[in-house]
């Protein structure tokens, strides 16, 4: 008779896959999402001239919040103003180049797209407009920055804080993203250089 096959106490681990994402991947990838976001910004910022505007309005308005010592509830509807009205021209600029790539061509269905895109932007800058008149009209502060009756406090409050980290944020932006529209501008120039020179060498 055979002899049946021993069994150990201990079973054998099941196989472990080999390729198992790890924390440093995804740290590695989280940190990396952050940089695109960031160069995201960048390219609108350096090829939208509604995006510059926008900008253009944005620092001198948080700027002045510093100055006519606004309250925390008001910096805080002052920040999320200027975020919309960025975010809205960044998904506009995100759908027009996605139509752009979808339908070179004139469809009617397309021309809608941008349109109502454009539109929300339109909405988010009125709205905009409309709560910076309330805020800058209220306890005379348009009389006060006109007789130049300010005062600059570099410490303060959280939200005092925040207002001018979002303000210097800002301003880096538009140093770097006139670097890199310099750069891609020099770079086509070069690019558009090399094919005339080799078009000619054609001929």
């Amino acid at each position: 008779m055979a002899d049946s096959p021993k069994t150990t106490d201990n079973p054998v681990p099941a196989a472990v896959p080999s390729e198992l994402p790890y924390p440093p991947q995804r740290l590695r990838a989280f940190l990396k999402s952050f940089v695109f976001a960031y160069f995201g910004i960048l390219e609108v910022l350096a090829t939208q001239r509604n995006m510059v505007v926008h900008c253009i309005i944005a620092i001198p308005t948080l700027l002045a919040t510093q100055l006519l010592g606004f309250s925390p509830i008001e910096n805080v509807i002052v920040l999320l103003c200027v975020a919309l009205v960025l975010a809205c021209e960044i998904v506009n600029t995100s759908i027009e180049n996605l139509c752009n790539v979808v339908s070179p061509e004139f469809r009617p269905a397309i021309r809608r797209s941008k349109d109502a895109a454009a539109a929300m932007v339109l909405i988010s800058a009125i709205a905009a407009a409309a709560v910076g008149v309330v805020l800058f009209t209220s306890e005379q502060r348009v009389q006060k920055l006109l007789r130049w009756q300010i005062e600059w406090r570099w410490a303060g409050s959280i939200d005092n804080v925040m207002v001018k980290l979002v303000f210097l944020g800002i301003c880096w932006l538009f140093i770097h993203a006139w670097i890199v529209r310099k750069t891609t501008l020099k770079d086509e120039s070069r690019e558009f250089a090399q094919w005339k020179a080799s078009s000619l060498n054609r001929r």
